[in-house]
């Protein structure tokens, strides 16, 4: 039903939420990056809004992949977890990446910041609700299968990740 107090983006977030079960935000660096920035700090990374309403999980974020993967991954973890996967932190899962599995860590509550989570921070106020976990999807490296908390892992993969989980060696 349509609520004329919102922006045709909340509006979005509402009907994909209804009708898919999720809405997925893409973060994407500028085309074109600051000539004194050189692509330092740029991020790409896709989060879920919704999770916690259709399957009573965390929102999900997973950073370094395109529009299309992300949304695949997101997608199917959403899938799962209507199957009854329950995330947890260190939880590996298998199916979202061809050949590969994936590592669930749950995010440090102070990277639950507008920065990384706006839309759904935003669902949840709407919903009269605080958004209070989140999980971050981490990936390995193709070649090597090596996650970034791995000795040896490329610079690449690390790079592309932002941890917003706990990184001390006593996590």
């Amino acid at each position: 039903m349509r609520d004329d107090r919102l922006s045709r983006h909340e509006q979005q977030i509402l009907d994909n939420i209804e009708e898919f079960g999720c809405h997925i935000t893409v973060v994407t660096p500028p085309d074109e990056p600051d000539e004194d920035d050189e692509d330092e700090g740029e991020e790409r990374f896709a989060y879920s809004v919704g999770f916690r309403t259709s399957v009573s999980q965390p929102e999900v974020i997973v950073f370094g992949f395109s529009t299309e993967l992300s949304a695949a991954v997101i997608n199917g973890l959403l899938d799962m977890c209507r199957e009854g996967f329950e995330m947890e932190d260190w939880k590996v899962v298998d199916g979202l990446l061809k050949g590969h599995r994936c590592v669930l860590r749950e995010v440090e509550p102070e990277c639950l910041i507008p920065h990384y989570f706006n839309s759904a921070m935003w669902y949840a106020e709407h919903e009269g609700e605080e958004m209070s976990r989140a999980m971050q999807i981490v990936w390995p490296g193709v070649d090597d299968g090596l996650f970034p908390w791995d000795k040896g892992c490329s610079e690449a993969v690390r790079d592309l990740q932002t941890p917003l989980y706990r990184t001390s060696l006593n996590s």
